[in-house]
């Protein structure tokens, strides 16, 4: 035996264990678990932001189509849509879709769209919302949009006709709710397709739109402008 070496076996170096007594190993595992939290909380956090600032812009540009509604009203008292007070057809759609709707509404999204312009130059030039109508050719997207939105009732409409439901019977729930979706995801489509807005705008429509046409429904109704 060398000077200096003793006899025996040399200790080995246990493992650090702190105040808690938690050894390093548990110490790091705690540290991802609490990691992995975090970030699953911040995601959570950023999709609902995400979620809020799209039904705000949904909102807006959907108030565009509710002035609309509302000055489509006035606009079929007037003699000239009088004379296209008539059915589209009354056997595939029912008597109440009316060659006046696929015309009156379009007319007046336009003016609308317009309408919605200006106040966006005058008041949200830095509103942070990703979609403006400001982007684009008011004309264009006045009756794009007024038009997709009467047009994609149709077929709804030639459903229930031929499934015997009377027009305008809201005492079916399933369809009542499908009523507030058809159009609405008309011009979802549209937006999508034709004027390319991003997909995830979209998908948050697919959740709010028919939900906020039911409110302006009502809303129109409380207002004596719907039967």
């Amino acid at each position: 035996m060398e000077p200096g070496q003793t006899g025996g076996r040399q200790p080995t170096s246990s493992p650090h264990i702190d105040s808690d007594g938690l050894g390093v190993a548990d110490e790091k595992k705690l540290f991802l678990e609490d990691n992995i939290q975090v970030q699953s909380i911040a995601k959570t956090m950023l999709f609902w932001t995400h979620f809020a600032q799209d039904t705000l812009n949904i909102l807006w540009l959907g108030v565009g189509l509710f002035i609309a509604g509302v000055l489509e009203a006035f606009l079929w008292k007037t003699k000239p849509f009088e004379l296209v007070n008539i059915p589209i057809q009354t056997q595939w759609f029912g008597a109440n879709k009316r060659w006046r709707g696929l015309i009156s509404l379009p007319l007046t999204c336009v003016v609308s769209t317009f309408f919605l312009q200006v106040l966006e130059a005058q008041f949200l030039t830095n509103s942070g919302l990703q979609i403006q109508l400001s982007q684009f050719n008011f004309i264009e997207y006045g009756l794009l949009v007024g038009f997709i939105f009467n047009l994609s009732e149709l077929p709804n409409s030639f459903i229930k006709r031929r499934l015997e439901i009377p027009p305008g019977d809201e005492n079916n729930k399933v369809f009542y709710v499908i009523d507030h979706m058809d159009s609405t995801y008309g011009v979802l489509i549209l937006w999508f397709f034709y004027f390319h807005f991003p997909l995830h705008l979209v998908l948050t429509g697919a959740i709010v739109t028919p939900l906020l046409f039911m409110g302006a429904t009502w809303v129109r109704r409380q207002l004596g402008l719907k039967a």
